[in-house]
């Protein structure tokens, strides 16, 4: 659902709102895609099944792109996100990520 559903629709939407394109003719699609979620999360707490699964991760993840989730106020997403970006094993695996990405910078800077 993340890739096909939102993923296709949402990097060529980015990429034509990045490059100035002010009548971008994927907004219409795009809005609908996330209206038609938010409808869902606003009816149940996970996405495919009726616990958390690995689907709900990928959505998450698209979802939370910043320019994505600012695109329209859609309450049921925001704490669907919430739900799963709040989740110990999710902030344990994006901190440890994070400090992977401080150690390369650091390692780069000390070799000029």
């Amino acid at each position: 659902a993340a890739l096909n559903c939102i993923k296709m629709v949402s990097v060529p939407w980015w990429f034509l709102t990045l490059s100035g394109n002010e009548d971008n003719p994927l907004i219409p699609w795009l809005t609908n895609r996330l209206n038609q979620l938010d409808a869902i999360f606003s009816e149940r707490d996970w996405l495919a099944a009726t616990r958390f699964a690995i689907a709900d991760l990928l959505m998450a993840d698209e979802l939370r792109i910043p320019l994505v989730s600012k695109h329209g106020k859609r309450p049921a997403t925001e704490a669907y996100v919430k739900r799963i970006t709040d989740r110990l094993a999710f902030r344990k695996a994006y901190s440890d990520q994070m400090a992977q990405f401080e150690r390369a910078d650091a390692l780069r800077q000390s070799h000029g």
